[in-house]
């Protein structure tokens, strides 16, 4: 039986890969970081494998500086990673990301800061009502209740408060897509409910007004647009959101 071989990437693959990676998400990889993930990939379907190496690299840029607490905190870090519910969601806005759902990862990204301050935020109410230690976890649950319908806005502005994470340092990780007189944060809300004369604008704003090249009518060329972002914006909110992850829970002493 005959054997199929994959040759090694040839170097000018890589440094199109580099080109390509530094163009949409802002960093150059090294050449041992793309053989690793070649490796990794090699019996995936041949024709999607270079855009599987960059958005690989592109989902581990986004984590690093998170997971290089890991080496400090050693079972600890793998403890607070299972433990806290904005690892699960990022974890899973992660798979989305490189599998290429956008969207997807927008919105698990949401849900994870979300669900991430609401528990930081009443983890460090309870241990305000609380003698002995043994009481945290029933102590947390009910600041939870108590915290469960709070929104996202009011939920910034109370880990402010509590000196969990400033509010302008969440405000200044998602500076990049502001618009207009919005917070820059607005822009997950507005994907998420798929708001599409909103993302047209945005385009237009950050871009310009931009052509089509075989749109059916008006309407397609418009929703082509309003996906065209969407990529560069998932990966600069993953990487924001597990920032805010790193602040609250290894930044903070948690």
């Amino acid at each position: 039986m005959a054997e199929t071989i994959i040759p090694p990437l040839p170097n000018e693959t890589k440094e199109q890969i580099k080109r390509i990676v530094y163009y949409h998400y802002g960093f150059e990889p090294r050449d041992e970081d793309i053989e690793i993930i070649d490796m990794g990939l090699r019996n995936n379907y041949l024709s999607f494998h270079d855009q599987q190496i960059i958005r690989e690299l592109a989902a581990a840029n986004a984590s690093r500086e998170l997971l290089a607490h890991k080496d400090r905190l050693g079972i600890e870090f793998d403890r607070i990673w299972l433990e806290k519910s904005i690892f699960r969601y990022l974890t899973f806005a992660n798979m989305c990301f490189k599998a290429g759902i956008k969207i997807g990862t927008i919105s698990l990204c949401r849900t994870a800061i979300e669900s991430g301050l609401r528990e930081r935020l009443a983890e460090k109410l309870a241990k305000k009502d609380i003698k002995n230690y043994s009481d945290l976890p029933e102590a947390t649950w009910i600041k939870l209740e108590e915290l469960g319908n709070i929104s996202l806005g009011k939920l910034i502005e109370e880990v402010d408060k509590e000196g969990i994470i400033k509010q302008q340092v969440i405000e200044n990780l998602f500076h990049e897509l502001k618009f207009k007189d919005q917070r820059g944060r607005r822009i997950l809300d507005k994907f998420i409910h798929g708001d599409i004369v909103w993302m047209v604008d945005y385009v237009r704003d950050k871009e310009g007004d931009t052509r089509v090249i075989g749109a059916r009518d008006e309407l397609q060329r418009k929703k082509i647009v309003s996906d065209m972002m969407t990529d560069k914006i998932a990966f600069k909110v993953l990487k924001a959101t597990y920032k805010i992850a790193e602040i609250i829970y290894y930044n903070s002493g948690a």
